[in-house]
């Protein structure tokens, strides 16, 4: 009996999964436990494993292709079983029927030799499941469209090709239309877009869902953003002497964005109105700093919380960054591990940026940015640039605008409070 393999709970309830690669084809025998297939969902990846041994009957999707939460991405079973198109449940092997009664010279029909199966298989394979349903929305025959994905497969790229190749031909302009001189058609020719000038960039996974809940972020909150400077000239100071001590007595490291993160948790826990989440039932105000961090994996933007991080050392915060961050970017960090934050901080100093504009990490009712710390001149005091966008829903510019005092007066003498 064949067994569907399904996409697992992706930790947010509808949230679809990408398939990133396949380690098996149609045809081959595994193992319980080996994994099959590693899907790539908003937080991290996912490898989907073997449930018990058997031949992997049929491949549904493609690498690339979006999958929702639960649906059936392969189906296993004994070697030479073959479920029904469109069937994800076990289907019987087709059984010749008997001979009419009434018709001795009736004949069954013979069963498909392994050949003829083996070659419905890979025409059932030669396009990926959505290229097939865009083909048939449109009615394009696929024996006459060329594949360019693996292997000669037809994907969705290769269907929208075939039918604007297939479109009719615009209709022609009356006579008595005027016609544009030939510099103006000259203009209009080269400022229309061409496909060869541009690379279509799916919208899924990660992407896609950071972009709807940027979206949804601006959309139903009242954001407003705070900027002002820091003098963050002891802080450079104490991180260079940190790494001084903690380097030559083989101590893990603690980094310039370790304490900014230490400082802005003590800051934030004096304000329990920046340190909170808006519902229209009540604001909750936290009594404890859950820290959210944003981590760029170089596939998509995750932010680990750091729980009770007012509460930690330096060495207590660098500890659970590093951490986070080895996990955000190993693919292993859990859906768990990004819960419960109250306040985030999104720091692009390393880049150069100066000021920003941070989006509201929803429900979350404050994130502050951080830029690059500069000096106007070689004996200028260092200045770190701060943004500190929050819903004014949950708080007033006033109140923000203490929260942001208190961040930057942390940063400026977070030597000393660190000894608290």
């Amino acid at each position: 009996m064949s067994i569907d393999v399904r996409v697992p709970t992706t930790g947010n309830a509808g949230e679809d999964a990408v398939i990133v690669d396949w380690n098996v084809r149609v045809g081959d025998q595994v193992s319980a436990g080996e994994v099959l297939v590693t899907l790539e969902t908003a937080k991290s990846t996912i490898e989907v494993e073997a449930p018990e041994a058997g031949e992997v009957l049929r491949v549904l999707f493609d690498s690339g292709d979006e999958v929702p939460e639960h649906e059936v991405l392969a189906i296993i079973g004994a070697a030479g079983e073959l479920p029904a198109e469109g069937d994800a449940g076990p289907t019987a092997a087709p059984t010749a029927p008997a001979a009419d009664a009434a018709d001795p010279g009736a004949t069954a029909p013979a069963e498909p030799t392994p050949a003829v199966v083996e070659t419905a298989r890979a025409d059932r394979h030669r396009a990926s499941p959505r290229a097939r349903l865009l083909a048939e929305r449109n009615g394009i025959d696929l024996s006459t469209v060329t594949g360019s994905g693996p292997g000669g497969r037809i994907i969705v790229p290769d269907v929208l090709s075939a039918k604007r190749a297939t479109a009719p031909a615009a209709t022609a302009a009356p006579e008595a239309a005027p016609v544009a001189p030939p510099r103006d058609a000259e203009v209009a020719a080269a400022a229309a877009p061409r496909d060869a000038e541009f690379q279509l960039v799916p919208v899924r996974g990660a992407r896609k869902v950071t972009a709807q809940r940027m979206h949804a972020s601006l959309a139903g909150t009242a954001q407003v953003t705070l900027t002002r400077y820091a003098d963050a000239t002891a802080m450079l100071s104490y991180v260079k002497r940190l790494r001084t001590v903690t380097e030559a007595q083989g101590l893990p490291k603690i980094n310039v964005n370790d304490v900014l993160l230490f400082a802005t948790a003590k800051a934030v826990a004096k304000h329990p109105e920046a340190n909170s989440v808006f519902d229209w039932d009540g604001i909750r105000q936290y009594r404890q700093v859950h820290l959210g961090f944003a981590v760029d994996t170089g596939q998509a933007l995750l932010v680990p919380v750091i729980p009770n991080a007012d509460a930690l050392s330096i060495s207590g915060v660098a500890a659970a960054a590093a951490a986070s961050i080895e996990k955000a970017r190993s693919g292993k960090l859990g859906t768990a591990e990004m819960e419960g934050g109250t306040f985030t901080v999104s720091n692009l100093g390393s880049l150069g940026v100066h000021w920003f504009t941070p989006v509201l990490n929803t429900p979350q009712s404050c994130i502050l940015g951080v830029g690059a710390a500069h000096q106007s001149h070689p004996d200028a005091p260092s200045l770190l640039p701060l943004s500190l966008t929050f819903d004014h829903r949950a708080l007033d510019g006033a109140a923000a605008a203490k929260a942001l005092a208190s961040i930057a007066e942390a940063i400026e003498t977070v030597d000393v409070l660190s000894a608290f």
